[in-house]
Order: C-alpha cells, then structure tokens, then sequence
C-alpha cells in the first residue's frame, strides 16, 4: 500500500488539494508536512484546501495532534477553509471532528467537497 501523500495546486480555483494514503507513516508525513509548508508559503491569502482522507486505513496516532498543528499554521499563512473528504464511517467523521473541534466540514466525495469549497 502506498504511504505518500499527494499535492496539487489548483490555481484558477485557488484550492490546495492533499490526498492522503492509506497508511501514512511518520516519515512520509513530515515529508509531506515539508512539502506542503514549502508550497504553502507561495501561495497568495484567500487561498482553500481539499483534504481527501477517503482512502486513509490506519493513521498512526502522533500524526492527528501534527495535523492539528499544520492547519493552525496554514490558518495563519493564507488559509481560508477546507473540506476534507472521508470514508463513510462514524469512527472517520468522529476523527475529524475531534481534531478539529467540529470546524472542518466533512465531505464523503470528492465532488462535494470541491463544490462546497467553491460555494
């Protein structure tokens, strides 16, 4: 199974959007956060992100208080909002919404997220 995150930039509609794997480990996540902090810091403010945790199976638990952390920092360089997509599961919903206090809008497809952010 693959364990690296993916990054694009969708400039016209200004949406950062991560896909993350199905099992993240520690080492590919702080790849992944040097990365995204990297492309992070080009982008103008007003920018939003797209989260698709859809095809996360395991997610070892240091990374939740990490990416707590990495959206208050994207918060603070430019980020509007995001939508993060999640597999139809109460235990993944429930994850989320403990990370991130009930704040982070929860999609379970791609396409509604992406429509949600471009309302």
């Amino acid at each position: 199974m693959q364990s690296e995150f993916e990054i694009r930039f969708h400039e016209s509609e200004r949406i950062l959007e991560v896909r993350y794997p199905a099992r993240p480990t520690l080492d590919s996540y702080s790849r992944y956060e040097q990365a995204v902090k990297q492309t992070i810091s080009t982008l103008p403010f007003g920018w939003k992100c797209l989260v698709d945790q859809s095809s996360l199976a395991v997610m070892p638990p240091e990374l939740p208080p990490r990416i707590t952390l990495l959206n208050v920092w994207a918060k603070n360089h430019g980020m509007d909002r995001t939508a993060r997509v999640v597999a139809e599961s109460a235990t993944a919903e429930l994850q989320v919404q403990r990370m991130f206090k009930g704040a982070a809008l929860v999609a379970h497809t791609r396409d509604e997220a992406w429509s949600s952010l471009l309302r």
